[in-house]
């Protein structure tokens, strides 16, 4: 690897897909644009929604709104990053909110070569008002957790993570599509990890996000059972989980 290699800052696109965010989404964009970096690109992608959030962020700049039919987060996801033209895809929610250093914090890590995707920090939105960061101690704790009952590490929710193109283009083939028994979270990270790519957690790539939203009896017996189906699918991770999952689709 030469020098220049080693310091060339690369470009970024940031993908965010959507689905009727019309109160939150400009929000959302405000944090991007208010960056000690900005981005090279902002992809929304509108998933067919039936408010305003189109029109709402066609207003910001930078934002290219490309429109997905297809109801389905792995639908938006892949159309915002095949169309990504930029050497580093970040990925976002609507309800995300970036630290003001989150872009050049991107920019500084992947111009080392060594890294081919990465997942990065967050704190509590709910608790966390203003300008504050907080209880990002709780996200790790949750990381941890989740990375031991699975078998996979380190993981990339999409909500705050980051992963070169050419990483994308050559694990995409693995990745599933409109598949409603599949994590997705989970599947881009195995896809990642088994076509050989370098992936690490990076807490100084800093968001917000409602973590809070998730803790609920439903939604956690439903995570439960698509991660158990997305390592059973791979054969990967965790092979107890694989067990159950073939116990569930039985």
């Amino acid at each position: 690897m030469t020098a220049t290699e080693e310091s060339r800052p690369p470009s970024i696109s940031v993908v965010i897909p959507v689905y009727n965010e019309a109160p939150i989404i400009a929000r959302c964009l405000t944090a991007l644009l208010q960056q000690t970096d900005l981005p090279d690109e902002i992809i929304v992608v509108d998933n067919a929604s039936t408010d305003d959030t189109a029109a709402i962020a066609s207003r910001f700049a930078r934002v290219r709104v490309l429109r997905e039919e297809r109801q389905g987060i792995t639908y938006a996801r892949q159309t915002g990053f095949d169309a990504a033209r930029f050497d580093v895809i970040a990925r976002i929610d609507a309800d995300t909110l970036v630290r003001s250093d989150w872009i050049e914090q991107i920019r500084a890590d992947f111009r080392s070569s060594r890294v081919d995707a990465q997942g990065g920090g967050a704190a509590i939105a709910e608790l966390s008002p203003g300008e504050r960061f907080w209880f990002s101690w709780w996200y790790r704790g949750f990381r941890f957790w989740h990375q031991r009952s699975i078998g996979v590490q380190p993981m990339l929710y999409g909500f705050n993570s980051a992963l070169r193109r050419e990483a994308w283009l050559a694990a995409r083939r693995l990745v599933s599509m409109g598949d409603d028994r599949v994590s997705e979270d989970v599947d881009v990270t195995i896809a990642l990890l088994r076509t050989g790519h370098a992936l690490r957690f990076s807490p100084n790539m800093m968001v917000k996000a409602r973590l809070f939203r998730s803790i609920d009896r439903e939604k956690l017996a439903r995570y439960y059972a698509t991660d158990s189906m997305t390592l059973a699918r791979h054969r990967f991770g965790n092979p107890k989980r694989w067990a159950q999952a073939e116990e569930l689709m039985s």
